[in-house]
């Protein structure tokens, strides 16, 4: 898979993740937002060979960053370390199933909290039950992102045609039914 059939994807992927990631609300019950550009980061670096993964991963980190306020490569830092360790879990048990994505950025996005406040300097043993509340909450907005960030990038590979089609039990293909 080229890298310029996979731009057009990344970039439209990236801009409702963070169109969805900068509108939607903080509720009381969750009060962190979810990280819609990770999920769609750790999707292509689930999904993609490494440079597709990594292109998708500085722009995710880097939009990030900006939204945020944050310094320049504090996510961009984060997501590459995060790649490593997705690419670790792939070759073990992962998969970009919507069930595996939730999960997954579950715990990318508690650990991007304690990592961002460790790039920020928000630390101190006077707020380490902060901290651990807050990533609490970012694991249960990052079960929200993941899943419907990788449903989101999901359905764009189907449409766009870059997934193939998975043969059925009885091998006719799904494009040789619908005659």
């Amino acid at each position: 898979m080229r890298l310029d059939t996979d731009l057009f994807r990344i970039f439209f992927a990236l801009g409702v993740a963070a169109l969805l990631q900068e509108m939607f609300p903080v509720i009381p019950l969750v009060p962190a937002k979810p990280g819609f550009l990770t999920a769609v980061a750790l999707y292509y670096a689930l999904t993609r060979p490494w440079p597709v993964a990594l292109t998708a991963l500085t722009w995710a980190g880097a939009l990030t960053d900006l939204q945020d306020g944050l310094p320049l490569f504090c996510t961009i830092g984060f997501l590459l370390v995060a790649y490593g360790a997705v690419r670790l879990m792939q070759r073990l048990f992962l998969t970009a199933t919507v069930a595996h994505g939730a999960v997954l950025v579950a715990g990318m996005a508690a650990a991007q909290t304690l990592w961002t406040r460790l790039c920020v300097g928000v630390g101190g043993w006077s707020l380490l039950w902060q901290t651990l509340a807050a990533a609490g909450y970012a694991a249960h907005a990052g079960l929200v992102a993941g899943g419907l960030g990788f449903s989101f990038c999901g359905l764009l590979d189907r449409v766009s045609g870059s997934e193939r089609p998975v043969k059925e039990d009885n091998g006719i293909g799904w494009t040789e039914t619908d005659q």
